[in-house]
C-alpha cells in the first residue's frame, strides 16, 4: 500500500498537529505519505476528487455530504470550542446559552464557531484573530470564540496579553482521517492502529505532547 499523499487545511493548529498524529500512525504501518497543506476549500476538492488520495482531518458530517470520501471510523483528533475573556473580568460561560449574556466575536468563516453561535443575540463577525482577541482585550467585546488551540497559538504569535481561555469547552467535535474511495483498501489497516492506540491512551498522550512542541515552537 502506498505511499500517500494527502492534504490539509493550512494555517490552523489543529491540522498542524493533526498531521504530525496521521505521520506516526502511517508510520506505524508501515506506508509513506506526504501531506501538503492547502486552504480548506481546495484541499476538499483536490480530496474529493481523488487528485489527492484524503484529507488528513475533517469533521464528522464531511463523511455524510462527500460520499467519494471515506471516513475511518476511529477519531484521530478532536476540536475544542471555548470562550476567550478578558483576564480578571466576570465572564463566566458553561454553555452556548450563556453566550447570549454578553457581546461575543468571532472570526468569520470558521464554522464551529458559527455553529455555537447560531441564535446568539449580540455576535460581531472580524477577519482574523488579531481582530477578535483585540476586541476582547480592549474591552470592546466580552467573548472571543475559537478553537481553544488555535487561540492558545494566535495569542502567542501575536503577542497578546490579558486575555485567557473559560472552562471547560463549549464543545468538543471528533475530527477524523478521511481517504478517497479509491484508495480504501488502507481505511482498515489504519483504523486498527488508531483504536489501538486510542484503547491504550496513547493517542491523548501524544495529541496532548504534539499540542505542547506546537506551541513551544511559536
Amino acid at each position: 500500500m502506498g505511499p500517500y499523499k494527502f492534504v490539509r487545511i493550512d494555517g490552523l493548529a489543529e491540522q498542524a498537529v493533526g498531521e504530525a498524529l496521521l505521520k506516526e500512525v502511517y508510520k506505524r504501518a508501515e506506508i509513506d505519505i506526504s501531506v501538503t497543506p492547502m486552504p480548506g476549500k481546495r484541499a476538499l476538492q483536490q480530496a474529493s476528487s481523488g487528485a489527492m488520495d484524503g484529507e488528513t482531518l475533517r469533521v464528522f458530517a464531511l463523511g455524510e455530504n462527500v460520499k467519494s470520501l471515506i471516513r475511518v471510523p476511529t477519531a484521530l483528533s478532536s476540536l475544542q470550542t471555548v470562550a476567550f475573556r478578558k483576564t480578571g473580568s466576570d465572564v463566566s460561560v458553561t454553555k452556548k446559552e450563556d453566550l447570549n449574556n454578553y457581546s461575543n466575536v468571532i472570526v468569520t468563516g470558521v464554522l464551529h464557531t458559527h455553529a455555537i453561535t447560531e441564535g446568539v443575540s449580540d455576535v460581531n463577525e472580524v477577519s482574523d484573530p488579531s481582530a477578535m482577541f483585540k476586541l476582547v482585550q480592549g474591552g470592546r467585546a466580552d467573548i472571543a470564540l475559537t478553537s481553544y488551540l488555535d487561540g492558545l497559538a494566535s495569542i502567542r504569535k501575536l503577542k497578546i496579553e490579558g486575555v485567557e481561555d473559560i472552562k471547560p469547552a463549549l464543545n468538543d467535535q471528533p475530527l477524523f482521517h478521511y481517504v478517497h474511495e479509491s484508495k480504501q483498501d488502507v481505511v482498515p489497516v489504519v483504523d486498527a492502529i488508531i483504536k489501538g492506540m486510542a484503547d491504550s491512551g496513547e493517542l491523548a498522550e501524544l495529541r496532548t505532547k504534539l499540542e505542547q512542541d506546537y506551541l513551544a515552537q511559536l
